[in-house]
């Protein structure tokens, strides 16, 4: 899998190109997302527009960020969730556990309210 970032300070956006089925998918990104978290960008955007695939290994990668994120008093947000992604995240019901955006705007515009 591969990813950009972008910052738009204190919200960090990561845009997920590919897919996440096993460990070495996710591994330099959770490493990245953690390492930006201790330096404070716990308010975290995935978008998912490209990510084509993932299983049980992405669903624990996301749910290892939501929680690092919350435990320091910020939040994850979803964009762009479709196709095998988002039946995946509609079956395990966690789209009633995440806020999911319809883009990468809105899911920027959420953490911007809450300043």
């Amino acid at each position: 899998m591969q990813y950009d970032i972008e910052f738009d300070d204190p919200i960090i956006v990561y845009t997920l190109k590919g897919s996440i089925i096993t460990e070495l998918d996710y591994e330099s990104i959770e490493r990245e997302v953690f390492e930006n978290l201790n330096k404070n960008y716990y308010r975290i955007v995935f978008n998912l527009e490209n990510l084509t695939h993932t299983n049980s290994s992405g669903i624990a990668f996301f749910m290892r960020t939501l929680t690092k994120s919350r435990i320091m008093g910020g939040e994850l947000v979803l964009s762009n969730v479709s196709g095998n992604v988002a039946k995946i995240f509609e079956i395990s019901k966690l789209d009633e556990i995440y806020t999911i955006c319809d883009n990468q705007t809105e899911g920027i515009n959420h953490f911007k309210k809450q300043e």
